[in-house]
């Protein structure tokens, strides 16, 4: 799956995650069962986004994990390839 794609998904399924959680804080107040649907969907939910995150969040190029940091990531922290393009970054680039 392409990364940019896995961005959205996992996106997606946390921002469903957290609506599921609003819903059942704020409509479930008074009905118990919509209240417990919407805990499993928020938790259904987290684990899909978690799942998806953990399959296909690596750097395509040399297969590096990049969970850590991984919507700030523009650049793989291992191989220093552009994560969109795949081009090799020029020069250190880093601290000085």
């Amino acid at each position: 799956m392409n990364l940019q794609t896995v961005r959205k998904v996992v996106t997606v399924g946390f921002t469903m995650s957290i609506i599921a959680c609003l819903l059942g804080l704020f409509a479930g107040a008074d009905n118990p069962t919509v209240n417990s649907y919407a805990i499993v969907g928020a938790v259904l939910f987290l684990l899909f986004s978690l799942a998806v995150l953990l399959k296909w969040g690596h750097c395509p190029w040399c297969g590096a994990s990049l969970l850590r940091g991984f919507f700030k990531h523009k650049v793989c922290p291992k191989c220093h390839r552009d994560l969109v393009t795949g081009k090799k970054k020029k020069g250190k680039g880093g601290r000085k």
